[in-house]
């Protein structure tokens, strides 16, 4: 028996090799399609979000049966998932700014370099965008859209007195004082909300001394009783001592701020007052009824120095994975799945036709793009800096003290001096906190 065993074992040697030889690289088992796993995406829970965002997970399990998404909306601060080992988070909607630098400076969010390796984001995704989500070498953010900030205006009101698009400060300025001497107020602003109304600030510190030094104030590199931040504060004074601003500004929202340039609503006004001009995000129009929409067109905020570099300001949204994350594999997968461009097409087609927000993968299809999608990636794309707005990109324990400075200065409450020593030492208690990045 002992003599026949090598006769028994050689045909099951010749099977097993047989299988293994079959089974060659090409048919090596993708670990993801395997055990089922249940992961949990955290994102917001506005409605027209929720409803695209399910249509994607969708999709995403079609291609991935074992694994299953549940959509969970933060029921708190996006930090705390972050931090809190126990959240249950495998994936996270995030933006760029403070809240994202911050988490990877303290090692808690994932590396995703085989995602952006597998998915070829670095060929896909322009340069100020992977800039933005790469620290020390690595990526750790799937960018998916951006936003953009220009100057809305109301194109009935341009025509009526002759009027077009300025591209430097001096034609705004002189379209303003055309606008003016016929009674019309030239710009409304988000007085009561400095998410928008300190977007002034980040223009006009962008345009008066370039991108570099407005990058280093944000990082915390200059302080801001700089005499160039005294003419920021300067610049709005005198637009303010002109009257070129509306009554009250500290009393008008961001809503009322883009309803004051509507002139279809004459017969019922939704605000009292009215302006022709206002800077915002898109995200401050997206909220106008289409027929409100229709009045409005922007252009970019206009040059003050030719010779500067240029800088725009939009906020980048996207898709991270927390260190602590249960599943990271599949949480890599969903991550490189939200950030393609096919993901990107089957959102816009899903909610409507004509986009939010400016695709942030090159491949995107661009026969979808409206009119203002088109000229708005077309302006960020001859920005050499673009960056979220300083309201974001500041540590949180400011944030407060650049709301202050923004009421007092639309109230004419102070001096700039004044307001210049509050964010300085608002800065100095950042640095001894540690908010802001090392050299």
């Amino acid at each position: 028996m002992k003599r026949n065993a090598p006769l028994l074992v050689l045909p099951l040697l010749l099977m097993l090799l047989f299988v293994f030889t079959a089974c060659g690289p090409e048919d090596e088992v993708d670990p993801l399609t395997l055990t089922p796993v249940a992961i949990r995406y955290m994102t917001f829970n506005q409605a027209t979000e929720a409803q695209t965002e399910e249509l994607v997970i969708q999709r995403f399990q079609e291609k991935y049966p074992a694994i299953q998404v549940t959509r969970t909306p933060f029921n708190g601060p996006p930090q705390r998932y972050l931090t809190d080992a126990n959240s249950g988070a495998d994936v996270m909607f995030l933006w760029t700014g403070n809240l994202l630098y911050s988490a990877m400076r303290q090692n808690l969010l994932g590396n995703l370099i085989d995602v952006w390796q597998e998915n070829s984001f670095t060929d896909g995704i322009a340069e100020p965008i992977q800039k933005m989500s790469y620290y020390q070498g690595a990526p750790y953010f799937v960018p998916g859209g951006h936003g953009w900030t220009a100057i809305y205006y109301n194109k009935e009101i341009f025509q009526r007195y002759g009027l077009t698009p300025p591209t430097t400060w001096q034609e705004l300025m002189t379209i303003c004082e055309i606008l003016w001497s016929n009674g019309e107020t030239p710009l409304s602003i988000a007085g009561n909300n400095a998410f928008v109304g300190t977007l002034w600030f980040d223009y006009l510190n962008m345009r008066l001394n370039g991108p570099d030094f407005h990058q280093r104030l944000l990082d915390g590199e200059e302080a801001y009783t700089d005499p160039k931040v005294l003419d920021v504060f300067e610049t709005m004074r005198d637009m303010l001592s002109r009257g070129f601003f509306v009554e009250s500004p500290t009393t008008m929202g961001d809503l009322d701020s883009m309803l004051a340039l509507i002139r279809g609503d004459s017969a019922d006004p939704i605000v009292r007052r009215k302006a022709v001009m206002a800077l915002g995000s898109n995200f401050a129009v997206g909220d106008l009824p289409p027929v409100f929409l229709d009045e409005l067109d922007f252009f970019p905020f206009p040059l003050m120095d030719p010779d500067l570099p240029v800088g725009e300001v939009g906020i980048t949204f996207g898709f991270v994975v927390p260190a602590n994350a249960p599943h990271p594999l599949q949480a890599n997968a969903f991550a490189g799945f939200m950030g393609s461009p096919e993901n990107s097409q089957v959102l816009t087609q899903q909610t409507s036709t004509q986009l939010t927000w400016v695709p942030a993968h090159k491949d995107f299809d661009r026969s979808l793009y409206s009119e203002s999608i088109r000229r708005a990636e077309e302006m960020i794309s001859r920005a050499q800096y673009f960056g979220p707005p300083m309201i974001l990109a500041l540590p949180n324990s400011m944030g407060g003290e650049l709301g202050q400075v923004l009421t007092r200065l639309l109230a004419e409450r102070g001096e700039p001096g004044e307001w210049q020593l509050l964010l300085e030492n608002a800065r100095q208690e950042a640095i001894r906190s540690g908010e802001f990045p090392g050299p």
